[in-house]
């Protein structure tokens, strides 16, 4: 039985190139390796998109990115974004940023 706010890690199938895709960036990003041991050069930024048709594990995935990224020491920020905010200006900047400068 799964307890009340508790979230059961999903599985990723057949990811396997996405995933070492995703440490290669971190290791770009972070400037370590995926074992976070060893230094792996000058961190530099870097950029992964994410597409697909519904029901293919964008978000299974980009849960499994933010956790590898948090892991390696990133602050991880998330927000959703929809048909409706698309409307508004930077809303999905301001999910990201308001709570970091309202604590």
């Amino acid at each position: 039985m799964m307890q009340r706010g508790v979230r059961s890690r999903r599985t990723l199938l057949e990811r396997e190139s996405e995933l070492a895709t995703v440490d290669e960036a971190l290791g770009e990003l972070t400037g370590l390796r995926p074992d976070g041991a060893e230094p792996h050069g000058r961190p530099r930024g870097a950029l992964l998109a994410v597409a697909g048709r519904p029901g293919i594990g964008k978000t299974t995935l980009l849960a499994e990115v933010r956790r590898r990224a948090a892991a390696r020491g990133c602050t991880v920020l998330a927000a959703r974004g929809g048909d409706q905010e698309q409307r508004v200006a930077f809303h999905v900047a301001r999910q990201l940023l308001q709570p970091q400068f309202a604590g």
